[in-house]
């Protein structure tokens, strides 16, 4: 249970921003807390720019400031525009708000809420303490990224990585400036975040539903197993807890809601939001984008066909038919031009190597929603009930031609064919693919908004199938559907082998799926040893032999503080120092600007040559350090600690 308090403190670092800003602006939507994150986002990107434009530090303390002042800002220009326009009293919503039953709010609030729990607790349950290191390889990179926002107190989306790559350069660090607020040490601010981020998900995807579905007396019941069923998908636990892709969580917790903005921009013109509610919109896709670019495109895909869907509807129906026939042309105009623009200016995203299994076993892994770790079964059971409810929902829509519904069915085939295409060669795969990295998992979190949109829309209709008068005969369907559902919740939630095993791979079941880049060995080895150095020591090694950790973990200066290849001319140098003339000049001179002071060294089978001597060959150059420059200074096994003579 070591994990509930960083997980709360993690959450309120997620959500309250965010929701204060609605509250301050009296933005009427449902589910106002499956919102906030990502006005959280918003907010985060706009005071990080401000920071770091103005020198102003990074810290809990100038954040919180600041949210309190705009907030305050933002409640008196209320007030003084209320008395301008005694008349108008509440802003645009951004949404159709549903119903407002107080206990239906309840219902669906307590639901998302045992929804997140159960998914932090079953994830948690393998993973060791909240302070055990993740092994992956992008974990480090953003350990290190937490570090070094709180050293220099910069979070901007462009000056944040400076340290890292050796001049301004874009990533979506929002996740790693959130964490870095988390009054714990950086592993466990690391881990606590992303499960506050799998916990908010289906309140998420809750918020999502209520307002695309629209007004009905059965909402909460669909809203909440809609939020529910998200749980049985699998792709994003796996890139939070396998493969560290923490920002791209990040995204797909604000896929959702910028889902649901994407559907009511394209909605029909009759029913147009007012200026603020587009502004608001906009915003939100925005401030998805931002916390990962690759959620953008996923909502361009739902953008593009709900154009497409509203077009064919008035080109067929006769309503307007001119309107439609020109929404048509837009629509498949801008996914020409996507697919051109991926496969040029995108073509090298595609990174992803396709899977060694059949066609045909992939395609069932795709359905399922497994991801591509060997360990992780694909039994049908967990989404049957989800499967059987969205192909209600798809004729239920279509028989009452509802555009989202459509757009929904539409998409989610879309979705399967672009996963799909991971798996197949050719150019056109890799143009429709490169946005998402190639990668499946990727895909999958607009497969799995798209399908429980059509899950909770089957849940509308046979609770109308129910209740309908005259059908007393068929008013056990809605029980036995949503009874059905909630068992297998449940019944996911428990089983071993999918969140708790997922929640192991990374953190204490290394030999099941990955080698670690670090051992428990080796960290309390690493932390005892960047304990005792001095201030101005700066630790030169192999990064894929955990010497990061001197840095993210230690707060000893680093060469190389990352996995990734030497980034600057001065350190690639350094790399292969050994293996150029030592009187080079050159070398000389970046060693001076440099600085290395000490020198780590790892000979365990779990070393960065011993794992994978292709990806650590950049680093070659340090295993030919001689030892004539090097004076021992801790060891243990195979770990070793020296002071580095300067050679030059």
């Amino acid at each position: 249970m070591t994990w509930v308090l960083p997980v709360l403190v993690a959450w309120a670092v997620l959500a309250l921003p965010g929701y204060v800003v609605l509250r301050a602006l009296d933005v009427q939507v449902p589910v106002r807390w499956g919102w906030a994150p990502v006005v959280t986002v918003i907010v985060a990107v706009l005071l990080s720019t401000l920071f770091s434009v103005l020198g102003i530090l990074w810290h809990p303390l100038t954040v919180v400031a600041c949210v309190v002042i705009l907030a305050a800002a933002t409640l008196l220009l209320r007030r003084l525009h209320r008395r301008r326009r005694p008349g108008q009293h509440r802003s645009d919503p951004p949404s159709r708000t549903g119903t407002q039953n107080p206990t239906a709010h309840l219902v669906t609030s307590l639901g998302v809420v045992l929804a997140g729990l159960a998914v932090v607790a079953s994830s948690s349950r393998r993973m060791g303490g909240i302070d055990t290191l993740q092994g992956g390889y992008d974990a480090f990179f953003h350990l290190s990224a937490i570090a070094f926002i709180r050293d220099s107190g910069d979070a901007g989306l462009t000056t944040a990585p400076t340290p890292i790559y050796g001049e301004p350069t874009f990533y979506p660090v929002m996740f790693d400036a959130l964490a870095a607020l988390l009054p714990f040490s950086t592993v466990t601010s690391a881990n606590a975040m992303l499960l506050a981020v799998l916990a908010a998900l289906p309140a998420a995807i809750a918020a999502m539903l209520a307002s695309v579905l629209g007004p009905h007396r059965a909402l909460p019941v669909a809203v909440t197993a809609g939020a529910l069923a998200s749980t049985l998908f699998l792709s994003t636990p796996a890139m939070a807890l396998v493969m560290g892709l923490w920002p791209t969580v990040l995204g797909v917790l604000c896929l959702p809601l910028a889902l649901a903005s994407a559907l009511h921009l394209a909605d029909d013109p009759r029913r147009t939001p007012g200026v603020r509610a587009v502004l608001g919109h906009l915003a939100v896709i925005a401030g998805a984008a931002l916390a990962h670019p690759a959620v953008f495109f996923s909502v361009a895909v739902v953008a593009g066909l709900a154009l497409l869907v509203r077009g064919a509807q008035r080109f067929l129906e006769r309503d307007n038919a001119r309107r439609g026939a020109l929404q048509l042309a837009a629509a498949l105009l801008a996914a020409g031009a996507a697919v051109a623009l991926s496969a040029t200016m995108l073509s090298g995203m595609d990174l992803t190597r396709p899977s060694s299994l059949p066609l045909g076993e992939v395609v069932r892994q795709i359905l399922v929603d497994s991801p591509r770790i060997p360990v992780i079964g694909d039994p049908i059971w967990p989404v049957a009930v989800v499967m059987l409810l969205a192909l209600i929902g798809i004729v239920a829509g279509a028989r009452h031609r509802d555009p989202v519904t459509l757009t929904a069915g539409v998409g989610a085939l879309v979705c399967f064919g672009l996963s799909v295409a991971t798996e197949l060669p050719g150019a056109l795969s890799g143009a429709l693919v490169n946005p998402w990295y190639g990668a499946r998992e990727r895909i999958a979190p607009l497969l799995m908004c798209l399908l429980v949109i059509l899950a909770a829309r089957g849940v509308l209709a046979v609770v109308a199938l129910s209740t309908a008068r005259g059908r007393r005969t068929q008013a056990w369907l809605a029980p036995l559907a949503v009874g059905a559902l909630l068992v297998t919740v449940v019944v996911a939630l428990l089983v071993p082998q999918r969140l708790p095993l997922m929640g192991s791979l990374a953190y204490t079941a290394y030999g099941v799926h990955l080698a670690p880049y670090d051992t428990q060995r080796e960290r309390d080895f690493i932390e005892r040893t960047a304990a005792e150095l001095p201030d101005d020591a700066v630790v030169l090694a192999d990064p894929r032999d955990g010497a990061t950790l001197y840095w993210s973990i230690g707060g000893v200066t680093t060469v190389f503080p990352t996995l990734a290849t030497p980034q600057t001319r001065d350190s690639r140098m350094l790399a292969a120092w050994y293996m150029r003339a030592d009187e080079d000049e050159r070398v000389c001179a970046a060693y001076q600007r440099l600085h290395p002071t000490h020198l780590y060294r790892d000979t365990s089978e779990h070393s960065g040559v011993a794992l994978n001597p292709e990806a650590s060959a950049p680093w070659d150059g340090l295993r030919e350090i001689p030892d004539s420059l090097l004076t021992p200074v801790a060891g243990e096994g195979p770990y070793a600690l020296y002071e580095l003579e300067a050679p030059c």
